[in-house]
C-alpha cells in the first residue's frame, strides 16, 4: 500500500485555513481527511481552554503592545508539546493506511517544526503558507468573538517565522474555493515538494 500526501497548511489563527482545508477536500479527486490543529486542541479538558483557568503546564498567554497593535502570544507547557507530538505521529498513521491527509495549522515554535521535519521524513509534503492581511484577520477575530484581539497577528509571526514553503495563498480577497483551485492546480502533474527537505538542511543536517 502507498503512503497518502500530507497538506499542512500553515498560518495565523484567522487566516482561513480550516475554512480552505474544508474547501480543497471537496475540490480534491481522491480523499483527504482533514486533520487539523483544532481536532487535538479540543480534546484538552475544558478547563484547559479557557485563558483565564489554563494551568502553564498547558500553555501559558501574554500579550504585548507594539505600535499601538496587540501581539497575543502562546507560550506552550510540556502537556501541549506531547500532544502536539503525538498529533504528527497520529497523522503518519493514516498516511501509512495509504490516507491522504489535509492538516491545517499553527507551528508555535520552532521545536514543533522540527518535529514534523522529523516524523514525515520519506512521506510526499506539501506546506503551505496561508497568509491573510493584518486589517481582515482582525475584522475576522472579531466577527468569530471567540479570540482575543491580536491572536491573528500574533501567531501569524511566529507560524511563519522559520517557514519555507512550497507555495502560498492569500485569502484576504480570494474565496476558499479560489484558493483550493490554486493548491489542486500547484499538485497536479505529480509535483514534488521541496520545502521540507529544504528546511532539513537548514535546521536538521
Amino acid at each position: 500500500m502507498s503512503k497518502g500526501t500530507l497538506i499542512i497548511l500553515n498560518g495565523g489563527s484567522s487566516a482561513g485555513k480550516t475554512t480552505l482545508g474544508k474547501a480543497l477536500q471537496d475540490s480534491m479527486d481522491e480523499c483527504y481527511l482533514l486533520l487539523g490543529i483544532d481536532v487535538f486542541w479540543f480534546s484538552l479538558p475544558q478547563r484547559q481552554l479557557d485563558l483565564d483557568r489554563v494551568d502553564p503546564e498547558y500553555y501559558s498567554w501574554e500579550v504585548s503592545l507594539e505600535n499601538g497593535l496587540e501581539y497575543f502570544k502562546v507560550t506552550p507547557g510540556p502537556i501541549l508539546d506531547r500532544v502536539m507530538a503525538g498529533r504528527y505521529l497520529a497523522i503518519r498513521q493514516f498516511l501509512d493506511l495509504g490516507f491522504n491527509v489535509v492538516a491545517d495549522d499553527v507551528i508555535w515554535k520552532r521545536e514543533w517544526l522540527l518535529q514534523a521535519l522529523r516524523v514525515f521524513d520519506g512521506y510526499r509534503v506539501f506546506f503551505v503558507g496561508v497568509f491573510v492581511s493584518d486589517a481582515e484577520g482582525a475584522r475576522r477575530e472579531i466577527a468569530r468573538g471567540d479570540r482575543h484581539p491580536g491572536w491573528d497577528r500574533g501567531s501569524a509571526r511566529f507560524a511563519h517565522h522559520d517557514a519555507s514553503y512550497d507555495f502560498t495563498v492569500d485569502t484576504t480577497d480570494h474565496d476558499p474555493q479560489q484558493c483550493a483551485r490554486e493548491i489542486k492546480s500547484a499538485l497536479a502533474n505529480n509535483a514534488q515538494p521541496k520545502a521540507f527537505e529544504e528546511m532539513r538542511r537548514l535546521f536538521i543536517r
